[in-house]
């Protein structure tokens, strides 16, 4: 199957990563125009600096001179279009002077006797302290970069008033072209090459460095995974190597992987066991039940005793397997788990016992979080138990408790107790020694499973005249329910 194109290794999203990181900043600075408005407000500030000592040298001038203001500013104005077109070369910015009435009296290129005609423009430069505005204008863009030519498509205005004696006189207007970004980024170029060559060398080598330790332990997840898919559950010992991971997700990833690898085989075990157990159990009655087909279709003048005894038999085998088949499912219902609610435990007890009035029943339980039905079947087969092996005249008492974060309950008889022997096997599934009494060996197996997957536990204890089964499971706070 061919490859989306979006897959790619992790070293090479990492690769990606860093360098989209690399350029973020410059593609902020001017996909935000940042650079932009920063490029202006320093052009701004340049030719305010450079109108102030302009003003400062015509109003100088005007000082020295006898005659009337308005004609002393005409004087200096004239003498001074030379030292504008001086510094129009030095500085790259335009100079213009103009009067109270907006006529131009002097300008750096030497075009004066105009007049400003804009009313706005004209209250601004008479008026105003240091004000500034901008006129677009058509990019330059064919000037090359590292020449002296602006290439932005605008150009900043700055007006700074000639003022003589509180009256304002004219005014000083500069302008200039501010550097456009590409331009700014070249003219930077030759301090900014090593460092940035360097931070781009740094990136890679992060990339790299931390692709190669990420992958290393994937791919030892990634072929652990495999080889345990493929059925090679040996595999788990490949883990050991990820677990020691740098990377905290991975050895996470790693310890939840061998966990569920090891609850598997754990689980393959308990199935090929179960088989094994459930083809043994079914076995002998199987085996009965052809047997005495066999024997009334092969013997047709059977007596009719005979005839029964067998059929009689052949229909105890199939209550046999019947319960057994029952016990199974319950079985398997209770290790799957689900259905469950908060569940008063001393209710339950109240419902399963009353039709076993002969039962005893005593002590309080608390909450859990349970099945109800489950935990009914927990019960009823502690109790049927108990009744099947304690004997007719045994008496049998279920007692409730409740601690602090645990409760549960002990069903007691008095009946002549398990044997030593076979105390540790009474919750093995299919152990039974009641199988004539119609024992399937899956009551206290299926009972371990449901306390087991309610968190809880079961234990035994027992001697001549007293067993007790113990069924202990979280309990609930009050206000869970």
């Amino acid at each position: 199957m061919a490859r989306s194109p979006l897959v790619h290794p992790l070293h090479d999203w990492l690769l990606l990563t860093h360098l989209v990181v690399f350029v973020l900043p410059v593609v902020v600075l001017v996909g935000t125009g940042a650079l932009a408005r920063d490029l202006r407000r320093q052009t701004v500030e340049d030719i305010a600096h450079q109108a102030v000592l302009v003003a400062l040298h015509i109003e100088a001038g005007v000082g020295q001179q006898d005659a009337p203001p308005e004609e002393a500013l005409l004087i200096v104005a004239d003498r001074l279009s030379g030292l504008l077109e001086t510094a129009k070369v030095r500085t790259l910015a335009g100079y213009r002077v103009v009067d109270r009435s907006g006529t131009i009296i002097a300008a750096s290129n030497g075009r004066v006797g105009g007049r400003i005609d804009d009313a706005e423009v004209l209250d601004t430069i008479l008026t105003a302290s240091n004000d500034w505005w901008e006129e677009d204008r058509a990019a330059t863009r064919s000037a090359p970069l590292s020449g002296p030519s602006r290439r932005a498509s605008v150009r900043m205005f700055v007006a700074e008033p000639i003022v003589w004696k509180g009256d304002v006189l004219g005014a000083v207007v500069v302008s200039r072209t501010p550097r456009e970004e590409l331009q700014a980024f070249w003219h930077m170029a030759p301090r900014l090459s090593t460092g940035v060559v360097f931070a781009f060398a740094l990136v890679v080598a992060l990339a790299v460095l931390s692709g190669r330790v990420l992958s290393r332990s994937l791919r030892l997840l990634s072929a652990a995974s495999h080889r345990m898919a493929a059925g090679n559950l040996d595999a788990i010992g490949d883990l050991a190597s990820a677990r020691g991971s740098r990377v905290a997700e991975a050895r996470d990833l790693a310890g939840a992987m061998g966990t569920m690898a090891t609850r598997l085989q754990a689980r393959l075990a308990y199935i090929g066991e179960f088989a094994s157990h459930v083809s043994h159990e079914f076995k002998t009655p199987v085996s009965s039940l052809r047997g005495t087909v066999e024997l009334l279709l092969d013997d047709d003048e059977m007596p009719p005793a005979q005839r029964e005894r067998f059929l009689t038999n052949a229909l105890s085998d199939l209550d046999r397997l019947t319960r057994m088949v029952t016990g199974l499912l319950q079985l398997a219902r209770a290790e799957e788990g689900g259905g469950r609610r908060v569940v008063d435990l001393s209710e339950l007890l109240d419902d399963v016992l009353e039709p076993h009035p002969e039962v005893r029943r005593t002590g309080v339980a608390g909450l859990v979080d349970a099945n109800p039905a489950q935990l009914s079947v927990v019960v009823r087969n502690l109790v049927e138990n108990a009744e099947r092996y304690g004997g007719p005249d045994a008496v049998i008492e279920v007692r409730a408790f409740s601690a602090a974060t645990e409760t549960g309950v002990e069903v007691f008889d008095d009946g002549p107790g398990i044997s030593a022997a076979n105390l540790p096997k009474v919750f093995d599934r299919f152990f039974t020694t009641g199988r004539d009494r119609g024992g399937t060996g899956l009551g206290l197996a299926l009972v371990r499973a449901v306390v087991h997957a309610h968190g809880g536990d079961v234990t035994v204890r027992s001697r001549p005249g007293e067993t007790v089964f113990r069924v202990v499971l979280p309990r609930l706070a009050a206000s869970s329910g």
